[in-house]
C-alpha cells in the first residue's frame, strides 16, 4: 500500500533514529495496542498522516509486543469495524525488529476526501479528532459540519470507476425480465449506463453487478436502545437490488399481524405500515451517496424500527419542499433503474408515504444523515390467535406461488438457481412450490431441464 510518511529503515539506523526523534504531530509512541488505537487512527487520517510505533513506551524505551499474529487481527478489525467511512486503502501495519524484539509499524495516509470517525461515536467530539502537535484533539460540532459538508461534493456514481473490473448483470437482466423490459445484450450496458465516459465499469455497474462488496446490515436490539444486541443480519455482496429486497423480507418477516377477536367482524392490524417502511428503505437506498463507503442500514428495536441513510436534503431543496414529495434524485439513472424494476413508482411518492402514516416526525435529520422512524404499534398483542398465523402462512406461500408464476410469463428460461434467487427461497423451495403449481395444473416444463422452458396455462 502507499504511505505517504514511513520509519520503515533498518533496525541500527531507527534505534539511533529514536534518540532524537519525540512524539509529534507526525509520530505517535504506544507501549501496547488499547483502545485509544482507533482514536489515534482516526487523528492521523483527518490531518498530515502520520506513523505509530507500538512496542515502544513514552520514553522511548523498546518494549516489544507479543503474539504478534493476534495484535495484527486485532490491529486489522479495529480499522475495519471501528473507524468510517473505509479507511482501509489509507492505513498499512507492518513488523520490524529492534534488539530482537518485535515493533509494530502502522502507516496513516492523509486522507483530504472525508472526515473519519469513530463509529460508535459518530460524527460527534467523543467520534472525531485531529493531529494537534503530539496530542489528539477532538473537534468541535461546528468544525465537524464545517469540514464534513467541505468533503461532500455532489459526486456522480455513473462517472466514479468501479472497483472491480469484471462485472455480471444476471440478476439485474432477470429484475428486468420479469418488469417487461426488453434488452439487446449488445447494447445493455450502454443503454442503462453502466460504463464511465471512458468506458470502464463505474459505481453504479457495481452495485448492480452480480457480485460486489456492498453489504447492508439489519441490527437488532432486544431493548429500546443498543444496550442488549440480539442479532445482525447481513444482506449483501450481490446485486443492491436483491440485497435490499432480501433486508425488506427480513423486516416483513417480523411484521406481527395483530387481531381483535372481540369485535364482529374482528379487527387485523399489523405491527407496523410495511408499505411505509418499504417507502423509506427504497429511497434510503436509491437516493443515497454510494460515493462514500458507508451503507444504510436497518436498526429494528423493541418500540421501533430505524432506517438510516446518508446524503441529507438534496441542496436545490428545503426541508418543507422534502417533507411534501418534491424530488431531486440524488442517482437519476439508478432511480430509472430501480423504476423500471418495480422498487419505487413516481419520483416523490415515497415521504407523503411515510409522513401519511407516522407525520413529519418520523423524519430525523442530523446534519447529513437522515433517519426515518417508524414505531410499533403493539395494542392488540395478546389477541393474537394461532389462526392468524396458519392464515399468514397460507397467504406467503400463495404469494409466493403467483410470483413464481409471474417471473416464469417474463422469462420460460428461468431455472431453479435463478428462481430461488428472485425468490430468496432456496432451490429446495423452489422445486416443492413448481411442483404444486404443476399437479394444479398452472404450469408444464419442456426440454431437458439444462434447456428446457416453462409454459405457464
Amino acid at each position: 500500500m502507499e504511505r505517504d510518511f514511513s520509519l520503515d529503515v533498518n533496525a541500527k539506523i531507527l534505534s539511533q533514529l529514536l534518540e532524537i526523534l519525540e512524539e509529534s504531530n507526525k509520530l505517535e509512541l504506544k507501549e501496547k495496542l488499547n483502545n485509544s488505537i482507533a482514536k489515534e487512527i482516526v487523528s492521523f487520517l483527518n490531518s498530515d498522516g502520520g506513523t505509530i510505533l507500538i512496542g515502544i513506551s513514552k520514553d522511548k524505551k523498546i518494549i516489544g509486543v507479543n503474539s504478534i499474529d493476534e495484535l495484527q487481527r486485532n490491529l486489522s478489525d479495529i480499522i475495519t469495524d471501528k473507524i468510517s467511512p473505509r479507511c482501509i486503502d489509507f492505513v498499512s501495519s507492518h513488523k520490524i525488529t529492534l534488539d530482537k524484539k518485535d515493533i509494530i509499524q502502522i502507516d496513516i495516509k492523509a486522507d483530504r476526501n472525508h472526515l473519519y470517525y469513530i463509529k460508535e461515536y459518530g460524527l460527534s467530539e467523543k467520534g472525531c479528532y485531529i493531529r494537534l502537535g503530539s496530542t489528539c484533539k477532538s473537534l468541535m460540532p461546528e468544525e465537524i459540519m464545517r469540514r464534513y459538508e467541505s468533503n461532500m461534493p455532489d459526486k456522480d456514481i455513473t462517472q466514479i470507476p468501479s472497483r472491480r473490473k469484471n462485472l455480471s448483470f444476471q440478476i439485474l437482466k432477470n429484475y428486468l425480465l420479469t418488469h417487461n423490459y426488453h434488452f439487446n445484450e449488445n447494447t445493455f450496458e450502454d443503454n442503462l449506463g453502466l460504463r464511465t465516459s471512458s468506458g470502464s465499469y463505474n459505481l453504479m455497474a457495481e452495485l448492480l453487478a452480480d457480485n460486489n462488496d456492498i453489504v447492508i446490515n439489519v441490527a437488532t436490539f432486544a431493548t429500546k436502545d443498543k444496550t442488549e444486541y440480539l442479532r445482525r443480519n447481513e444482506y449483501g455482496s450481490k446485486c443492491i437490488l436483491l440485497a435490499m429486497e432480501q433486508a425488506k423480507n427480513y423486516i416483513e418477516s417480523i411484521n406481527q399481524i395483530y387481531v381483535n377477536t372481540k369485535i364482529r367482524p374482528r379487527i387485523e392490524k399489523p405491527m407496523f405500515n410495511m408499505d411505509a417502511f418499504k417507502e423509506a428503505w427504497y429511497n434510503a437506498c436509491v437516493h443515497y451517496k454510494w460515493s462514500e463507503a458507508n451503507n444504510p442500514g436497518i436498526y429494528v428495536y423493541s418500540d421501533r424500527i430505524e432506517i438510516e441513510s446518508y446524503g441529507g436534503i438534496p441542496k436545490s431543496l428545503s426541508k418543507e419542499q422534502f417533507l411534501k414529495g418534491k424530488s431531486c434524485p440524488v442517482n437519476k439513472k439508478l432511480f430509472d433503474i430501480f423504476k423500471t424494476c418495480g422498487f419505487v413508482e413516481e419520483s416523490g411518492h415515497g415521504v407523503p408515504t411515510v409522513t401519511k402514516a407516522y407525520g413529519d416526525d418520523s423524519y430525523i435529520f442530523d446534519g447529513n444523515f437522515i433517519t426515518v422512524v417508524i414505531p410499533f404499534d403493539k395494542r392488540g398483542l395478546n389477541d393474537t390467535t394461532k389462526e392468524v398465523i396458519e392464515t399468514t402462512q397460507e397467504t406467503t406461500q400463495e404469494t409466493t406461488q403467483e410470483k413464481i408464476i409471474k417471473l416464469l410469463k417474463a422469462n420460460s428460461r428461468l431455472t431453479r438457481k435463478d428462481l430461488a434467487t428472485l425468490t430468496n427461497l432456496t432451490e429446495d423451495g423452489v422445486k416443492y412450490n413448481l411442483a404444486v403449481l404443476k399437479k394444479r395444473g398452472k404450469i408444464e416444463h419442456y426440454g431437458s431441464t439444462k434447456n428446457g422452458y416453462w409454459e405457464v396455462k
